[in-house]
């Protein structure tokens, strides 16, 4: 059984604390499929006992076929369709190997997709927090979230930042970007808002244990082949926008939107025939000589 192939009705049993083995079991395929039962219990602070539990509810017999599945699946990850137009390569394989994993790794935690549905029925006000290549994501993100309804703004600068946190409420959502998850700036700018506000806070990082996943109400983890050159990232964040994309196109999916609540109301309709406009306005204001200095201008 691939792993990624779950039946969702398995997810939905799990504990909490089982659901924190499952989201380790993702984001470590290549150790998992590597430890003994022993391993696996003690880098969670958990029984075997317990690790028997997780893997039964999943479907395995036992952990064997469960670290079974786990390598097989890695194997796959690694295999994806490959487009006709893309030459075979190592890295063309890799570089959509890591957008289909993120998707799929998204795609199976219904959980954290109801969360994010819940957030945003709330219709909160979104502020996007991000620096380097994450910058020009979150430009285009909030683009995206003012073209489906959302009050939106990224925060770029220290200035914007607190004139943010003069505004920000609880109801609120801080959208973090950052592929590190440990960007120094992005972090002290969430320690401020922290400091006078609780708002809910979703980021998207890469798929290791990070500061800003741990000060995250919410977490999307992505993959990808990291980049440096002349020590500048250049790592993709391909997967950062098929995420995000993929969240707000299923919210938007979800709502079933109905585009005729921005059709005029007939009793905000003008009573007026819009041509007379020009000519009623001035004759009011000629009318009013109050203003002497408007009046003379529209003499002339």
């Amino acid at each position: 059984m691939n792993f990624f192939d779950l039946d969702q009705e398995k997810l939905t049993r799990l504990s909490n604390m089982e659901r924190e083995l499952f989201n380790y079991t993702l984001r470590n395929m290549h150790l998992v499929k590597e430890m003994t039962i022993r391993q696996f219990a003690k880098v969670n602070y958990v029984s075997t006992a317990t690790v028997l539990r997780y893997v039964s509810k999943l479907g395995y017999e036992n952990w064997n076929n469960f670290k079974v599945s786990i390598s097989g699946s890695e194997i796959t990850s690694y295999e994806p369709l490959i487009p006709d137009v893309v030459h075979e390569s190592s890295y063309y394989n890799s570089y959509l190997k890591n957008i289909i994993e993120a998707i799929k790794v998204l795609t199976i935690d219904s959980d954290k997709l109801e969360h994010f549905d819940q957030i945003m029925s709330r219709y909160p006000r979104i502020f996007l927090l991000s620096q380097g290549f994450s910058r020009e994501v979150a430009s285009y993100v909030c683009h995206l979230l003012k073209a489906i309804g959302y009050d939106a703004e990224q925060i770029e600068h220290d200035y914007e930042l607190y004139s943010l946190m003069r505004r920000i409420k609880r109801e609120d959502m801080i959208l973090v970007l950052s592929y590190s998850g440990n960007n120094t700036i992005i972090v002290s700018y969430m320690e401020k808002i922290l400091s006078v506000a609780m708002p809910t806070i979703v980021s998207i990082t890469r798929s290791d244990n990070n500061v800003i996943q741990n000060l995250s109400d919410l977490n999307f983890y992505i993959f990808a082949d990291e980049i440096n050159i002349h020590g500048n990232d250049v790592t993709s964040r391909c997967s950062m926008i098929a995420v995000l994309e993929v969240l707000l196109y299923k919210h938007i999916t979800r709502l079933k939107y109905d585009y005729e609540h921005i059709s005029f109301n007939k009793s905000l309709q003008p009573n007026f025939d819009p041509e007379d406009v020009s000519k009623t306005s001035i004759d009011k204001l000629r009318m009013n000589r109050k203003d002497k200095k408007i009046s003379d201008l529209l003499e002339t």
